[in-house]
């Protein structure tokens, strides 16, 4: 077979196998014999590679995959993978649009788009870049009058995530093999980051979701004095905001000044 000729057979082959074409492009370069025929044969190719997609789609979602059962999961994650055929050559990273497609796939069960999205941020947070973490022996030499005027960089693995099911109750459940509670609609907002190398999540109340998505569109530490002060006597907010500075700083969410 001539090099241009193995080039062709691989590209139909290629398309084949992602549900682009037919099979009759590539057919006469495959063995065809009476114990396994050649129609045999590329089906065995085409399921295998949709079955090594949903492993790893059950392996990135394995609360997901628990929840829906596996009848269900695979009937999803093929339609995923027609409506999204990989063009990674790290399977770690497919994936990443299935929350979207549960959401639009099964209207009726929003958890578990809800429930996909945040295990897929936890595993973002694991494989997040490194960067240095700031320490309150940063802020020490920082004069008083200073402060005000302060900016800070989260570390690239903090995300906040927006929910509006107690689908974080229903993750912890699947996760520890327990029965998961009933599905209940109470809005919550949840921040997502890495500490010391694993993935950590807490919820957040409403002032401290604002002032964290005020530092991450670079407000500075008045400017979230400020925004609190709405709700707060001024010598509480400016309180409630170093509070919230504290545990920032121990949880290890801030990267630099």
């Amino acid at each position: 077979m001539t090099a241009s000729r193995l080039r062709g057979v691989q590209e139909s082959l290629h398309t084949y196998l992602l549900g682009e074409g037919d099979a009759s492009a590539v057919r006469d370069a495959i063995v065809d014999d009476a114990r396994v025929g050649a129609e045999r044969r590329l089906k065995i190719y085409h399921d295998a590679y949709r079955l090594r997609l949903i492993e790893a789609l059950s392996k990135a979602y394995p609360n997901l995959f628990r929840l829906l059962g596996d009848a269900l999961f695979e009937r999803m994650a093929r339609s995923y993978i027609a409506a999204h055929p990989s063009g990674y050559r790290n399977l770690r990273w497919y994936g990443g649009e299935l929350a979207e497609h549960l959401a639009a796939a099964l209207p009726q069960h929003p958890i578990a788009g809800e429930l996909a999205r945040f295990e897929w941020t936890l595993a973002l947070a694991f494989d997040s870049t490194d960067a240095p973490v700031l320490g309150g022996a940063d802020l020490a030499a920082v004069p008083p009058e200073d402060w005000g005027r302060l900016r800070f960089a989260l570390h690239p693995s903090a995300r906040v995530l927006d929910m509006k099911l107690n689908t974080v109750a229903v993750w912890k459940a699947l996760d520890e093999d327990r029965a998961p509670p009933p599905i209940e609609e109470t809005a919550s907002a949840w921040l997502i980051w890495r500490k010391e190398l694993n993935p950590h999540y807490r919820s957040l109340d409403p002032g401290e979701r604002a002032s964290l998505t005020l530092i991450a569109n670079g407000a500075c530490f008045a400017e979230v004095c400020e925004a609190l002060n709405g709700d707060e006597a001024e010598s509480d907010a400016a309180a409630r905001a170093a509070g919230f500075l504290a545990a920032w700083l121990g949880d290890g969410l801030l990267s630099r000044l």
